[in-house]
């Protein structure tokens, strides 16, 4: 055997291996946008399933807005921008509902420079067994809790998702519980 035969059957190798582990990612992948039960993906279903209580709303507060982030997240800061100026639209608005806006990290240092003092219009917490009850395997991803503490919906946040218009399509009256990848 040449030389250059086996380099040819090494490079076919890591081809094919190449191509099992991109279609086994994009398998978890669609297992998770469908929020199907732990198989493919190895995580449980979020929806239906009771939120530790660090993320549920508080007294008088209808839903809460929890963002799971990272700090090795590129799009992470872009997502959290924008639950801030959301958030910020809500409280201008006598009118609506209260929601609660929280963003979820491992380490207050994942995300420096954000808000993170309770009480405020949003706020960054750092819970590290509530993060891992609520990963999925990806990030950012924007979940509604409930009033009762029940997480009523998922959203796996891409860079071509709108962010603002799923903020407020999960915050408006009308809203919507159901499981997407936006």
């Amino acid at each position: 055997m040449s030389l250059s035969l086996a380099v040819a059957l090494i490079a076919l190798l890591f081809a094919l291996f190449a191509l099992v582990a991109l279609v086994a990612v994009h398998a978890r992948v669609r297992a998770l946008e469908a929020g199907r039960g732990a198989g493919l993906s190895g995580y449980a279903a979020l929806v239906g399933r009771p939120a530790p209580a660090s993320v549920h709303p508080r007294a008088g507060e209808r839903l809460a807005i929890v963002a799971v982030l990272d700090g090795g997240c590129a799009l992470c800061r872009s997502v959290w921008d924008t639950v801030d100026a959301v958030a910020a639209d809500r409280a201008g608005d006598p009118a609506g509902t209260p929601v609660r806006f929280v963003g979820l990290v491992d380490r207050v240092s994942d995300l420096p420079g954000l808000p993170a003092a309770p009480g405020t219009r949003i706020e960054l917490l750092a819970d590290i067994t509530a993060r891992a009850d609520l990963f999925e395997g990806y990030s950012p991803t924007l979940l509604a809790v409930d009033a009762a503490g029940t997480i009523v919906h998922r959203s796996f946040v891409y860079p071509d998702t709108d962010v603002r218009a799923l903020l407020l399509d999960l915050t408006g009256p009308d809203r919507r519980t159901e499981v997407t990848g936006a």
